[in-house]
């Protein structure tokens, strides 16, 4: 596909990979490090669709990359900032819980999305290509980052929300 795809296109792939992987977590008796894995893969590559689906709506042209820092730096100032808001609230709602079972496993939760993307991508690169390396570990805490891409981008566009009854 040329990188001139009108930002719908791109965002209906993003909502299949999404679909895919709340299927996937419907299914908790299945979990396994596979299927962690591919969950992982999934939410990190419709995270990169609805940046490149940004990028487009702002009326850039994403480039062919897959490293979510870069695309989200190609962003307008005001979207980063709203998204950077979004996160930041997130981050102050996790629970005491929630951080304490990451940080058991070595992994602080960053508070600043650019920390967490910085992060998100090169976990992004492990999983991409984990069949180099399955041993090399990952930690990939952006599975909420669609939910709020998916905000700014209807934020952006509500001609393209989809009727309730859908």
């Amino acid at each position: 596909m040329a990188n001139g795809d009108e930002p719908e296109r791109i965002l209906q792939q993003a909502i299949s990979c999404y679909k895919v992987v709340q299927i996937l977590k419907e299914k908790p008796d299945d979990r396994n490090e596979a299927v962690a894995l591919v969950v992982c893969l999934l939410e990190a590559f419709t995270s990169e669709l609805l940046l490149k689906c940004l990028i487009r709506i702002e009326g850039g042209s994403p480039p062919q990359i897959h490293d979510l820092l870069d695309l989200f730096n190609r962003l307008r100032a005001p979207t980063r900032e709203r998204l950077e808001a979004i996160w930041s609230d997130y981050v102050q709602q996790l629970t005491p819980n929630t951080i304490e079972a990451f940080k058991q496993v070595g992994v602080t939760i960053e508070p600043q999305l650019i920390s967490a993307l910085a992060a998100g991508r090169r976990a992004f690169e492990l999983i991409r290509y984990w069949h180099e390396d399955p041993d090399e570990d990952y930690a990939f805490y952006l599975g909420a980052l669609p939910n709020m891409l998916m905000k700014v981008v209807f934020d952006l566009r509500p001609d393209w929300a989809e009727p309730a009854n859908k």
